[in-house]
């Protein structure tokens, strides 16, 4: 449904039963997350609470609620509880203003902000596949939104497809390559300050789960291409000088993806061979998403607490 701040959003207490297909389920609770039941504001006394936030890679397009990376962190661990705060189609700078409205209303251990490359793309433009979103930019080291209200339009948004989910943003990724310094003359002012408006939005992140006595973790989430292209290089070095600089904790999936994903199952990880996570694809990265937070010593003391 319309949202003057992000866009778009969940449409709260949803339940289609086969929204992707035969017994593929979509759930959304009142809070507009795709979780099947509510949360209350505190952490119960018994669990670890991590809220989720990203795009439709984190939402689990294509996958039963229960089929999420995020949700499926739970079933590893019966202690840990995750709020799904994945969106389709969001970029970075919705992600970050959706959880500062509605995420930061919530006690929680650890915030995993999880994105791929496509995610900074959309962050160039007043517009998604021709519906309106918040376009953020950087004046005096300080984050201004430059389309809010939103233009509400005539909203009917579509189902965002696994095909159409970046072709039209491929364009775009010439920037990032090697050349990246010299090109960026020839970009208007949004498409130049995406690198430092990223890391803006990690600061800022960085900061209120300080306040709010969590973690931020940053965690950069494959495509199928990602195993083969370069397309995300720009972006994996870029992040891993600046978060480091800044003591934020950053995990490169993209590594271990290479790493661990045997070349004949990578198709076997996307629906249709190259689309959103499949089931296995989820169950995938969610073990090793888990394995890689219990070995970072500032999350493991939370999540082991």
């Amino acid at each position: 449904q319309y949202d003057e701040l992000l866009g778009w959003v969940n449409i709260p207490n949803v339940d289609i039963p086969n929204m992707y297909g035969e017994g593929i389920y979509f759930r959304t609770n009142s809070q507009s997350f795709r979780n099947n039941e509510d949360f209350s504001i505190n952490i119960p006394s018994n669990k670890i609470r991590i809220i989720c936030s990203g795009d439709s890679f984190t939402m689990g397009w294509g996958v039963s609620n229960d089929q999420t990376w995020c949700e499926l962190l739970t079933s590893i661990n019966q202690r840990w509880q995750t709020i799904n705060m994945g969106q389709g189609g969001y970029g970075v700078d919705q992600v970050y203003l959706w959880y500062k409205r509605d995420g930061t209303k919530f006690e929680h251990n650890i915030q995993i902000f999880a994105f791929i490359t496509d995610d900074f793309l959309r962050m160039q433009s007043a517009k998604f596949f021709g519906y309106g979103k918040p376009l953020l930019s950087l004046e005096n080291g300080e984050l201004v939104n430059h389309n809010f209200p939103v233009p509400r339009g005539s909203f009917l948004f579509p189902k965002i497809t696994q095909g159409s989910r970046y072709i039209q943003e491929l364009r775009f990724l010439g920037l990032w390559q090697t050349w990246f310094p010299r090109k960026l003359e020839t970009y208007n002012q949004y498409v130049a300050q995406t690198p430092a408006i990223a890391v803006k939005i990690f600061e800022e992140l960085a900061e209120i789960n300080r306040e709010k006595n969590s973690k931020l973790v940053v965690v950069y989430l494959p495509i199928r291409s990602d195993y083969y292209g370069n397309e995300s290089d720009f972006w994996r070095q870029y992040l891993q000088v600046e978060l480091e600089k800044r003591n934020i904790i950053y995990i490169d999936l993209i590594a271990e993806f290479r790493k661990r994903m045997p070349n004949e199952k990578v198709e076997t990880a996307f629906l249709g061979g190259d689309g959103h996570y499949s089931v296995f694809g989820n169950e995938f990265f969610a073990n090793i998403l888990y394995e890689k937070l219990l070995s970072l010593p500032e999350v493991g003391v939370i999540l082991q607490d």
